[in-house]
């Protein structure tokens, strides 16, 4: 009976029959490799997390689940926390949440809810709050190639556990981007509208909006968690291409050229300088930084007979060793990053 009714079935319906089967069968597979993939995922995290990095960075992420099934894969936990032992840094943050498309899985998309925690052996810790944080990543073969990150109203507050000095920061956006360049690593920040103050204090600045765009020379193997143990960045080369830091009111410095850190974190490099407001910069700094009157009001004397008394102009600075000179005239010293 069963082989009369097939052979009473027409093509048509003997394929549409077959490619349900073809479907069930892709489906089944399909979700065995999905849900394969995660258990290794999560493993493969676990073990990360663990301090099974090139780092030897300690996380924690409670309640870690991977989702996303059928068409992504990602992952999340109820608070995120870290632990570099050899700086003696620890954090604390809170939601976590990652996803990468099944057909991409080296472009992750994350986001990471505050308020957020970090803490220094040095002596420092670090509160911060946001209204919004996501990033987004692209590794290939090499390790990560690029990432970038966006944050929407950070609020941080810096405090000196010695004696409770604190420092505000207030800025509506800010992001950064790193991209691997060869041995070389590309950095673009960017920060709109920064208010900096003692805590309680009127602000120190007017709001601030600044950006550089720079190559570290041999840091690419920052994205790959392989920094010279210790080192971060001292004794490091670079190139900034673009460097703005805009007060308003027509007060705008810009700089480039290459620059150097040396192993006591001395700046070193040189510099071409574009400023506008002249006078204007000199007011406002003096007032934010009563100390060093003297020093900022014999820059804007040489930079003023420079320019032939224009409020602006340009000029080649060199640093050696934290001391800027113009020409054979020293006009400021910079303290050790």
């Amino acid at each position: 009976m069963a082989t009369s009714r097939e052979e009473n079935r027409s093509p048509a319906t003997r394929k549409v029959v077959r490619l349900g089967i073809a479907v069930a069968v892709g489906m089944l597979v399909y979700s065995g490799l999905w849900f394969g993939a995660a258990g290794a995922l999560e493993k493969k995290l676990a073990a990360i997390l663990g301090g099974d990095n090139p780092a030897a960075i300690e996380a924690a992420c409670p309640d870690m689940k991977v989702g996303g099934y059928p068409f992504r894969i990602g992952v999340t936990c109820t608070t995120l926390a870290v632990d570099d032992h050899f700086h003696g840094l620890s954090a604390t943050f809170g939601a976590f949440r990652s996803a990468a498309q099944v057909y991409a899985p080296g472009h992750v998309l994350w986001e990471l809810e505050g308020p957020g925690q970090i803490r220094s052996s040095l002596g420092f810790s670090l509160a911060l709050q946001w209204t919004k944080m996501r990033s987004s990543l692209a590794a290939g073969l090499s390790g990560l190639d690029r990432s970038s990150i966006e944050v929407k109203d950070v609020q941080s507050l810096l405090t000196k556990q010695v004696d409770g000095a604190t420092i505000e920061a207030r800025a509506p956006h800010s992001e950064a981007h790193v991209r691997r360049s060869g041995d070389d690593l590309d950095l673009a920040v960017l920060a709109r509208d920064a208010v900096l103050s003692l805590h309680g204090q009127p602000p120190l600045l007017p709001p601030l909006s600044a950006s550089v765009d720079m190559t570290l020379i041999g840091k690419a193997k920052y994205l790959d968690l392989e920094g010279d143990r210790g080192e971060g960045l001292y004794g490091s080369e670079g190139e900034i291409r673009r460097f703005v830091a805009d007060l308003g009111e027509g007060r705008v410095l810009t700089l480039s050229g290459p620059v150097s850190i040396g192993t006591d974190g001395m700046l070193s490099g040189k510099l071409h300088v574009e400023i506008e407001g002249i006078k204007a910069w000199q007011e406002t700094l003096r007032n934010a930084f009563p100390d060093e009157r003297e020093m900022i009001d014999n820059a804007a004397s040489v930079l003023g007979a420079l320019f032939s008394g224009k409020d602006k102009g340009d000029a080649d600075l060199t640093v050696t060793n934290g001391v800027v000179s113009l020409g054979i005239f020293p006009i400021a010293v910079l303290p050790p990053l």
